[in-house]
């Protein structure tokens, strides 16, 4: 006696094994995105840590006269053939480019003909960092206006 139900014809089997194959599919995928976003996040991460680090070196860096004074005069930190200084801020080598005057006008409010009268000043003052092991790089430019006397900007 041959009845309807003992006939299997193994649909059942066969529908369940394509199911978990495209579920461990979806799940590698997912798997690889989520260490992509990683890394990019990762990136990311450094490249605002190295931006701010090098923010901060040139802040500390313009903070004083001399700085712009030996850029002028190729003297103290700034030697003549120096094109960058390195620091190390929060862990990130930081190289400072030399800073390039771009122009300066006379100060108001004091005698043209005096020759002491101080100028104001505008430069331009870059810093880049890289970082080896997640290769992120970064190179920003800061504009400074100072007041400084005569004769400081070539």
């Amino acid at each position: 006696m041959n009845r309807r139900g003992d006939r299997q014809s193994g649909a059942t089997l066969l529908i369940v094994l394509i199911m978990l194959v495209m579920i461990t599919l979806f799940v590698v995928s997912m798997i690889r995105l989520s260490t992509t976003n990683l890394k990019v996040v990762g990136n990311m991460q450094t490249q605002r840590a190295m931006e701010s680090s090098a923010q901060q070196a040139v802040e500390n860096s313009i903070s004083t006269v001399t700085f712009f004074n030996d850029a002028a005069n190729s003297t103290g930190q700034w030697p003549t053939g120096t094109a960058t200084i390195s620091q190390t801020v929060n862990g990130y080598t930081v190289a400072i480019a030399r800073p390039v005057c771009i122009y300066s006008i006379p100060a108001t409010g004091y005698s043209a003909t005096s020759s002491i009268s101080p100028e104001d000043t505008s430069w331009e003052i870059g810093a880049s960092s890289s970082e080896s092991s997640t290769g992120a790089q970064i190179e920003m430019a800061q504009g400074v206006k100072i007041r400084l006397p005569a004769g400081n900007c070539p």
